[in-house]
């Protein structure tokens, strides 16, 4: 099992570089809810620098494209080195045709977010020959294992950090600014939370980006406790730093690298970020109640 992490800065890329295998890194045009967006040429030194430290890099491209998009995705790729990058992770179909077109179909990395939830579902796109895929946010660790002992491609999964829980193409934030007739100086910032009424100790991280509105689970999703039983089923395990830095992602990583529990070390963490962990969804099944008429 390898080791990715988000970053904000390519500074951070050598000092990391020790403690994962790889980086994941976007443009706000095509990627969404990242921690930082890459210019072109930034993004090209990130791979170079990839390339000088022996390890892989991602580039996260999961927008829903329209056909204006789809066609400035094609050209941004253009751009790039994209014979030295590792894997582009797309979300929407189109773009794995377009990746196909350019001969870049074994570089796709397929994440529709909760929809990869069974080993039928994980594997469909294994046809054409791309790389690998995410399972969803939302399945038991019961579920990861069953899934991982039948892959027929490389299977991914987030392994740490807020997941996103709720997307809106829609500028929810810039609509309420708007409501209340004031500036929207919201935009892309990373310390918004949104406090439900009922559970006011639970406050949700919200991001506004070029993509839409996201809110996030109000707890850090870890899975150090089962590292063990995912090192032979999972290829890639993510480390997702968004509303951190690039501290915490050495923190985190040098957890799950040495597979070992400091509990004085995790209590630090979460006490320096303000955060508080759990296992998300690993024991808990997802059930959907039809309204009865």
């Amino acid at each position: 099992m390898k080791l990715l992490t988000t970053i904000y800065s390519i500074n951070s890329m050598s000092e990391l570089s020790s403690i994962c295998d790889g980086f994941i890194i976007g443009n706000k045009n095509f990627g969404a809810r990242l921690t930082h967006s890459f210019s072109i040429s930034n993004i090209n030194e990130a791979i170079s620098l990839s390339k000088k430290y022996n390890k892989e890099i991602f580039l996260q491209a999961n927008q829903m494209l329209d056909d204006t998009l789809t066609d400035q995705f094609g050209l941004f790729l253009d751009e790039l080195d994209t014979k030295n990058i590792t894997g582009i992770i797309v979300a929407d179909l189109g773009a794995v045709m377009l990746l196909k077109s350019k001969g870049l179909v074994d570089k796709v990395i397929y994440n529709p977010e909760t929809l990869l939830t069974n080993t039928f579902d994980f594997n469909f796109l294994s046809k054409e020959n791309i790389l690998g895929a995410y399972v969803a946010k939302e399945i038991t660790l019961s579920d990861v294992i069953e899934i991982g002992e039948q892959k027929k491609i490389k299977l991914f999964m987030v392994g740490h950090g807020h997941l996103n829980m709720f997307y809106s193409k829609r500028q929810l934030v810039n609509n309420f600014m708007d409501f209340v007739e004031d500036e929207n100086i919201y935009h892309e910032k990373q310390n918004l939370k949104i406090i439900e009424e009922q559970r006011k100790d639970e406050p949700y991280p919200i991001l506004e980006d070029q993509a839409g509105t996201h809110v996030f689970r109000s707890h850090v999703f870890y899975s150090l406790n089962h590292l063990d039983a995912l090192k032979n089923m999972v290829d890639y395990l993510v480390i997702d730093t968004i509303f951190k830095d690039d501290a915490y992602a050495k923190r985190i990583l040098l957890m799950y690298q040495s597979n070992q529990i400091n509990q004085q070390f995790i209590e630090s963490i979460k006490s320096d970020y303000n955060e508080s962990w759990d296992e998300g969804f690993f024991y808990k099944k997802t059930v959907y109640k039809t309204k009865e008429l």
